[in-house]
């Protein structure tokens, strides 16, 4: 099987002008098949939504942290307050929401105005997946 098919090859390239066709000929394919490609690739890529149509301010003396919990989340938007839960221990009471960020293949990322001393510990536990976000009403 394998000797026809390299018999009907060598037979297809046995002058110039044949090589030439079959070289143009693949040429065409491969630059199809890469537009094909490159125009799928443009089509998936990841978009990014930012709710700034509310975003608040960032107050004096806090800092802006970015959290994504492994669970689900309640539905939060910007202005709300919430309770930050570390390790079944409410860590901050009453947080403001500055932003809500959606991305498409991704869980929502919360953004949270914490006081600069909490900052770096709320950051942390983030990392490590141990924050829970309760809604305060």
């Amino acid at each position: 099987m394998q000797t026809k098919l390299l018999d009907q090859w060598y037979a297809l390239c046995r002058d110039a002008s044949r090589q030439r066709i079959v070289i143009i000929a693949l040429a065409a394919v491969s630059a199809l098949m890469y537009l094909v490609t490159a125009l799928s690739f443009n089509n998936d890529v990841v978009q990014t939504t930012v709710s700034q149509n509310s975003r608040y301010e960032i107050p004096a003396g806090f800092r802006a942290v970015a959290i994504q919990t492994a669970g689900p989340l309640p539905q939060l938007s910007s202005g709300d307050y919430v309770d930050v839960i570390v390790d079944a221990t409410v860590v901050l009471e009453r947080v403001l929401v500055i932003d809500v960020v959606t991305q498409s293949g991704r869980p929502e990322t919360i953004v949270l105005a914490v006081p600069y001393i909490e900052a770096p510990t709320i950051a942390n536990a983030s990392s490590l997946g141990m924050v829970a976000l309760v809604v305060v009403g």
